[in-house]
């Protein structure tokens, strides 16, 4: 009871001695002393690794929960670093300015969370794809024949890992769908793969324990043999480019908020790409539209240039069918008399260049299916 008050007394004040800073890592996770003093986990750490502080190692606080006697090192004595720290300071020393944008949205996804992002002792009241990925596996007991590993069947999430593990497993994976959904996403499992869903985006999640393999290759085979190790990894995404996380310093349970974040960040980056590429093809579609019309017009202007030429070529040449035409009646008017063909052929004459000048385009029906421009009959249609 009395480290318990003065575990309270010390919350509520920031300044703190490298002894009471090395008496509450090792009290509690570090993950939850973070939040407590408004601090991320990775800073907190940095802070105890700089006061040469002794951690807690991947797995202490799970062999604690299993009522398993663990050592805890000494601090040791080193009068070169500070004996008292103003949290404050420390949580202070990084602003918003200097995160990184999943720095900041992971920090928004422990406060926002809290506790749901625990993994909790015992499995209780688990998510149905959980439930019905434990009664599979648990109906089937197969595994891997030189692994040791169990494997899933088509419809479920995607799991192998060792026996040892599956209790572990099954209570990763459903803190992490439990704290997806409480951030509003999905996680859905299909007959090829089990899927995160966040907005429009789809990622494939799968859950697998590392192995180590044998030195020797097994008799009569050519195969090695593999032996699990413990060490979980959770992957994100395709085979061939996904993101994986594992245990290591920090265990898997300890990276919940981490995951969650680069999807939702990821999730962003893929939504602002597809903006860019949309904002880009309505650019491309837009320059290609105005391409079009200013071909248009040209071709157009050409087009009504050609008609003017056309127009002022056949009224030079309609003036000069009447000026021969003009010639020729001069003739017919030296002749005391002329002939009723040579009056007949003046007046069929003056007609047609009166039907090629433009500026009289005189109807002739004989001539109305000729093309004034090429003076030839107008293709009829077969049709």
């Amino acid at each position: 009871m009395k480290s318990k008050a003065l575990y309270v007394k010390l919350m509520k004040r920031s300044l703190v001695t490298r002894q009471e800073l090395y008496k509450q890592v090792w009290a509690e996770p570090i993950t939850s002393l973070s939040k407590k003093y408004s601090v991320s986990d990775y800073e907190l750490r940095k802070l105890c690794k700089k006061l040469l502080i002794p951690l807690p190692k991947s797995g202490h606080w799970q062999r604690i929960k299993a009522g398993k006697q663990v050592p805890v090192p000494t601090l040791p004595t080193n009068e070169t670093v500070a004996q008292e720290i103003d949290l404050a300071t420390v949580a202070g020393a990084k602003s918003s300015a200097s995160h990184t944008p999943r720095e900041l949205l992971q920090l928004e996804i422990e406060r926002s969370l809290g506790k749901k992002l625990k993994v909790p002792p015992r499995l209780t009241n688990p998510d149905r794809l959980v439930t019905a990925a434990k009664a599979d596996i648990e109906a089937r007991n197969a595994r891997y024949r030189f692994t040791g590993l169990i494997t899933k069947s088509f419809g479920f999430l995607d799991i192998k890992v060792s026996k040892q593990c599956l209790d572990r497993t099954f209570r990763l994976m459903d803190t992490l769908i439990k704290a997806l959904q409480a951030r509003g996403n999905r996680v859905l499992a299909s007959n090829s793969q089990a899927c995160i869903h966040i907005r429009k985006e789809r990622y494939e999640v799968a859950i697998r324990e590392k192995q180590k393999r044998s030195n020797e290759i097994r008799k009569g085979s050519y195969s090695y043999d593999y032996t699990p190790t413990g060490v979980l990894v959770l992957k994100i995404g395709p085979s061939w480019n996904g993101r994986e996380w594992q245990d290591g310093k920090v265990p898997l349970e300890s990276r919940i908020s981490a995951v969650i974040a680069y999807l939702e960040w990821k999730t962003q980056k893929e939504e602002e790409w597809r903006l860019e590429c949309q904002k880009a093809e309505e650019e491309r579609r837009e320059k290609e539209r105005i391409l079009r019309e200013l071909q248009a017009r040209k071709e157009q202007e050409l087009h009504r240039f050609k008609v003017l030429l056309q127009q002022a070529k056949r009224w030079h040449e309609a003036q000069l069918l009447r000026a021969y035409i003009t010639a020729v009646e001069q003739q017919v008017e030296d002749i005391h008399s002329p002939s009723p063909d040579r009056e007949e052929w003046l007046a069929w004459a003056a007609q047609k260049a009166d039907w090629y000048d433009p500026q009289v385009n005189l109807p002739v029906a004989l001539l109305d299916e000729v093309d004034k421009d090429t003076l030839a009959f107008r293709k009829k249609s077969l049709s």
